[in-house]
C-alpha cells in the first residue's frame, strides 16, 4: 500500500438467485410472523453476508461437491457464497433443511456464467467506467 491509501472494506455482491431468494424469504417472513420480524430477519441475514465477506475464510469450503463452494450458517439458512475479487458473490440464500448440494447442481448455465463474469470483473475503483453494482448490498430500511 502506498501513501495514504486505505484499504477497502470487503463487499458482498448479490447474484440475482441470491437477490430472488432474499425476497421469497422477506415475503414468506412477512406473511407468517409480520413486518417487524421480518425486517429484522433481513437485516440479519445482510449482516451475516458482511461478516462473511469481511472474513469469508470462515466459511465451509464445500469443494468435494458438484460445484466447489462455501457457506456459512444465517439464521435458519445457509448463504453460499464463492470468492470475487471485490470481496464475495453470494450465490444463493437456502433454507438449513433444504438439500444444497441438489439445489447448486441444478443451477443453470446462466447462473454458472454470471458467477464467472463476477469473478473475472475488476473492482469498481480500478475501471475507467462508471461502476454499478449488480444489487444493492444494503438491507431496506
Amino acid at each position: 500500500m502506498a501513501g495514504n491509501d486505505v484499504p477497502s472494506p470487503a463487499t458482498f455482491q448479490l447474484t440475482r438467485n441470491a437477490a430472488l431468494d432474499l425476497r421469497r424469504i422477506h415475503t414468506r417472513s412477512r406473511r407468517e410472523w409480520g413486518d417487524d420480524i421480518a425486517n429484522q430477519y433481513l437485516v440479519d441475514l445482510y449482516t451475516a453476508m458482511g461478516a462473511a465477506a469481511a472474513n469469508p475464510e470462515k466459511g465451509r469450503l464445500r469443494q468435494y461437491r458438484s460445484t466447489p463452494f462455501l457457506m456459512v450458517p444465517a439464521r435458519q439458512h445457509f448463504l453460499i457464497y464463492d470468492l470475487v475479487p471485490q470481496g464475495i458473490a453470494v450465490l444463493t440464500v437456502q433454507h438449513q433443511v433444504r438439500d444444497i448440494e441438489s439445489l447448486i447442481a441444478d443451477l443453470t448455465p446462466a447462473f454458472h456464467f454470471e458467477v464467472e463474469r463476477l469473478k473475472r470483473s475488476l473492482p469498481c475503483s480500478t475501471k475507467k467506467t462508471t461502476c454499478s453494482p449488480l444489487i444493492t448490498t444494503t438491507p431496506p430500511q
